[in-house]
């Protein structure tokens, strides 16, 4: 079983890069921008993570008893259930960015053109990219059953995550002003609000 998750992972982190490479190349591009979010200490922190996670992957791959003191017994239901969570967050990946079209940035930034975007998953959370980055990548930890990795991932996506979120509502709030108060209390931030 260990070769399969062997496999899965490194098959999860390309199919992840090559979904993001696909939209950044479709969307990426400078448009019109009026502000964009500007790296900061947190993203620079959430990239040494990244890379640390991503050696530790290949690690895993090839020579999985290197990290074996990183190990975590965790049951193979868990591990699958891993496999699920990244599946459900690649699906709420694609569908937030179909919704989004061309408002879609690799960057948080604001365009001249910029729509307000509330249907989709956007009606019910503000920020369903992130939800699945969260889940893509914090899989990562049950998939490989290894702290070292897992924690490598999580902690870089909470980073970017928080600081994109605080950067993102900031300027939504700026420019969309009372209307995105309103769709602020009908939404959660990363989970559909429950009352």
């Amino acid at each position: 079983m260990e070769t399969a998750f062997r496999i899965i992972l490194p098959a999860l982190l390309i199919g992840f890069a090559l979904h993001r490479g696909y939209y950044v190349r479709k969307h990426g591009e400078e448009r019109n921008t009026l502000k964009k979010r500007e790296e900061g200490l947190a993203s620079k922190i959430a990239g040494m993570l990244g890379l640390l996670g991503f050696v530790a992957i290949l690690v895993y791959a090839v020579q999985p008893g290197w990290l074996s003191w990183a190990s975590l017994p965790l049951p193979l239901w868990l591990r699958w259930t891993g496999v699920g969570m990244a599946l459900l967050g690649f699906a709420l990946l694609q569908w937030a960015q179909t919704t989004l079209g061309k408002s879609w940035s690799d960057t948080p930034r604001m365009i001249r053109e910029q729509a307000l975007i509330t249907s989709g998953p956007y009606q019910f959370i503000r920020h369903p990219i992130y939800t699945a980055f969260l889940l893509i990548l914090g899989s990562i930890l049950l998939i490989s059953a290894n702290w070292l990795i897992g924690l490598a991932w999580i902690g870089m996506t909470v980073l970017e995550v928080i600081s994109r979120i605080g950067f993102e509502e900031n300027l939504m709030l700026d420019y969309f002003g009372d209307q995105y108060r309103v769709y602020m209390k009908k939404t959660g931030r990363l989970l559909p609000k429950i009352i």
